[in-house]
């Protein structure tokens, strides 16, 4: 089973729930990291061309044996320096050093959300040797076990994560850029029951949450204010107040015709009490 159909399970019993779950956490580690990232990648990838491009002048100028030759060496020597210095920045980054010796604190936007936490739970069981390892697939169908301290870096979500950002930022315990589907063969039941783990037994979660939305307009200047003898206009108005709330709390903004219903609702609502209050 592949290790990111693992991770949901750890995260639901519903794996397209846990899956879904998945998807939001690497999305929001990926926010967390991508100023970061790109200053690195931009870095290397700007040291590495220059590299390149001084390179071939700098074999000409040595097999002639022209006179500056051996600064511009220094200078490409210098780039190839840089380029070097930004993958081991990123490394210590990850892993607390040049080596993973000890799981690092994992980047997360939130390590309170309890799907994180389970999430933490399964990796600190494969961040023992005693766990059956992980395997990728090579080209050649072969598996190629990895070591349990891939799962020591603080972007160790990245291993069951769709999301291209952290995924592509990942760096393995050994070279560079470690990006292939993992997969574990275990009983994933048991190893909850190890792990301690508790996965959520709940559904899809809610995108929007509209009762916090309708629960603000109580007592709403604005919607004392309305004139409910108007045909038009009214809903606009609660539209537009619903809109405001999901914006000032930077939540997901739902589209004007899923708040439509709702508007309708609450201008009934509020239609009957004061029929009922009159």
């Amino acid at each position: 089973m592949s290790l990111r159909r693992v991770a949901a399970r750890f995260i639901n019993m519903d794996e397209q729930t846990g899956l879904a779950e998945l998807d939001r956490i690497a999305a929001d580690a990926s926010r967390v990291i991508q100023k970061r990232y790109w200053l690195l990648s931009t870095t290397f990838a700007a040291a590495a061309f220059t590299t390149a491009i001084i390179l071939l002048p700098w074999l000409a100028l040595t097999l002639n044996e022209a006179p500056g030759a051996d600064v511009i060496g220094l200078i490409g020597l210098g780039c190839f320096g840089l380029m070097m210095a930004a993958g081991a920045s990123w490394r210590v980054f990850q892993y607390g050093g040049l080596k993973a010796a000890t799981p690092q604190k994992p980047v997360y936007a939130d390590p309170e959300d309890s799907a994180v936490r389970n999430l933490e739970r399964l990796f600190a069981v494969l961040q023992l040797e005693s766990t059956p390892r992980a395997f990728y697939y090579a080209r050649n169908d072969a598996r190629r076990y990895v070591a349990h301290r891939y799962f020591f870096g603080k972007l160790r979500a990245a291993h069951v994560a769709n999301d291209s950002t952290i995924r592509n930022a990942l760096f393995g315990p050994v070279g560079f850029w470690f990006a292939p589907e993992l997969f574990l063969e275990v009983d994933v039941d048991k190893l909850i029951a190890e792990a301690k783990a508790k996965p959520k037994r709940s559904g899809v979660p809610k995108k929007y949450d509209y009762t916090g939305a309708i629960i603000s307009l109580i007592d709403h200047p604005k919607v004392r204010a309305l004139d409910m003898t108007k045909k038009i206009g009214n809903q606009k108005v609660i539209i537009g107040l619903l809109v405001h709330w999901y914006i000032g709390r930077r939540l997901d903004v739902p589209s004007d015709t899923q708040l439509a219903g709702y508007a309708n609702d609450i201008l009934e609502a509020i239609k009957k009490n004061r029929s009922s209050n009159s």
